[in-house]
This record gives C-alpha cells, structure tokens and sequence, in this order.
C-alpha cells in the first residue's frame, strides 16, 4: 500500500493514454525519477516517475498489489489546518447535504459548480465540485438519492474558502467520485 505519483507530460498522453488502463497491474522501464514538488503532489512519496518518449509499460498479472488504495484523512486534520497542503487528500464522510448548481464564467467559459457538504463524528467539511463532477453528482442524485449516503473522494485539494472555512475542491481529471462503494473503508466508517 505504498504509492507514488508518475506524471505523463501533455506531449506524451496519446502515446500512452490507450496503454494504460486504471485498475491494471504494469512493468514499467525508462521512465525518469525525480523529486516529487509541486502544488497538487498525489502521494507523499519523497519522488515522483516521470514517463519519457521511451518509458515501456508492459501489463502483468499481480494480485499482490490492491486495486484500490486509499490514504483517508480524518476530518479533525482538515479541520485543524490553517494553510494550503500540498498533498492531495483522500475523504470519507456521509453526504449531509447539496447545494444548488451555480454557473459562473472563468477565462471565458462558463463552469457549473456544485458544493457538497459532508460529514464524519459531528464533524462537517464543504467540498467544492466543478465541471465534470457537478455531473456525476447529478447521476447519482438522479439515480435515487438515499439518505445517509457515504461518498469518497480521492484526490481532493484542501481550499480555503472566502469565509478562509477549510474545505475541499476537486483537481480536473484527478478527482474521483464514489457513491455508497463497495469498500471495507465505508463498512468501517458506517460503523
């Protein structure tokens, strides 16, 4: 259950994009390794891979290694900090309410937003969902919204707001989603 981020710069994504398939079990060769900076750092990992024009991935069958692997952090930390973090957090909470979808334009285009709030031990985190996402909230809400529903969220950013009330905001094609999964982590967390 160790992760570390790798990273396939945008002149490379059609060479791999239908090589690799989430959920699978790869052999990678020639890829660089550097130190893992940035704003938006996906494990705590000291380095990161990055894919070069060479890197070969190669699947394999492994069922040593998880298919899901989650780090969550407790929404007492969330709560407790007090400046931007690196690292993208992994979520877990009930979904306690939705906001109404708002619109408003960004560098000419208009985005439709949608905040969620949940909540875990009496405590409450908003989370903040763009684009994409204000869609998959919209399918699960259609597909018959139950109460008590348990939402994860993997790969957040922790925003602060303008009230500067901590809170999360998902990352354009890192974020996931998942409504009332099948997890051993949300059997725990119901219990």
């Amino acid at each position: 259950s160790n992760k570390i981020q790798a990273t396939v710069k945008k002149q490379l994504i059609n060479r791999f994009k239908e090589n690799i398939i989430e959920g699978q079990t790869y052999r990678m060769s020639y890829f660089s390794v550097v130190p893992n900076q940035g704003n938006h750092r996906v494990a705590e990992h000291e380095f990161k891979l990055v894919f070069l024009n060479r890197t070969t991935v190669i699947p394999i069958s492994d069922d040593a290694i998880p298919k899901t692997c989650f780090s969550f952090c407790p929404f007492d930390e969330l709560l407790k900090m007090t400046e931007d973090y690196v690292y993208l957090v992994d979520v877990i909470g009930l979904l306690t309410s939705v906001g109404e979808e708002k619109e408003y334009v960004k560098d000419g285009k208009v985005m439709k937003m949608i905040v969620l709030e949940l909540s875990s031990k009496e405590l409450t985190i908003r989370c903040a969902l763009f684009g994409e996402y204000v869609d998959e909230v919209h399918r699960f809400l259609g597909s018959g919204y139950m109460e008590h529903s348990v939402v994860v969220i993997q790969l957040a950013k922790v925003k602060f707001f303008r009230d500067r009330q901590v809170g999360l905001q998902n990352v354009m094609h890192a974020t996931r989603l998942f409504f009332n999964p099948n997890l051993a982590e949300v059997v725990d967390f119901k219990n």
